[in-house]
């Protein structure tokens, strides 16, 4: 409930991006001038981010009754090799592709359509969109969302960037 209230809360219409807020920002209270959206949207990321952290490491290091029963899935992993990935999935669960699906997944991330949305469900190139955040997001604000996301970000194999410059060169992947 806390973090779909976070979330809820988060989602300001009148909001188009993050703000970038000073160093010196804390959750712990509203900073004076600095509105209540910007509170609620930091606050959300900082929930679903710690959230997050918490079922990666019990999925990573399960208890013997979650041994076998979890599967993490990366949205660029399935990106960049659908077919793989998708037959990894079904096989977790026991269940063979359907040349359907396949095909499915294929038009879903390599289609000709083009959205810097990442989470437009839609057929398109979906290694474009894998990079939009890139684009769409100031060098401020993605250092933002590592300081909260700091903890999935590294048990899932995604690098900090260094440098605007380094935002920017989409031919360089941020992923180990």
């Amino acid at each position: 409930i806390r973090e779909s209230l976070q979330v809820v809360r988060s989602r300001d219409p009148r909001i188009h991006r993050m703000p970038f807020l000073d160093a010196g920002h804390k959750l712990g209270g509203k900073k004076e001038g600095g509105g209540g959206s910007d509170y609620h949207a930091l606050g959300a990321m900082e929930v679903i981010c710690s959230s997050m952290a918490k079922t990666l490491q019990t999925a990573l290091h399960p208890p013997d009754w979650l041994q076998g029963n979890y599967m993490a899935v990366r949205y660029e992993d399935l990106v960049v090799e659908p077919i793989k990935t998708l037959r990894q999935v079904y096989g977790f669960v026991n269940l063979a592709v359907s040349p359907e699906m396949e095909k499915f997944a294929l038009n879903m991330t390599s289609g000709p359509g083009y959205s810097s949305k990442p989470f437009v469900v839609s057929a398109r190139n979906a290694t474009q969109a894998l990079s939009a955040w890139r684009t769409a997001l100031s060098y401020q604000q993605i250092k933002q969302v590592e300081a909260y996301c700091h903890q999935p970000m590294a048990l899932l194999g995604y690098e900090r960037v260094v440098s605007p410059e380094e935002v920017k060169d989409l031919s360089r992947t941020l992923l180990r």
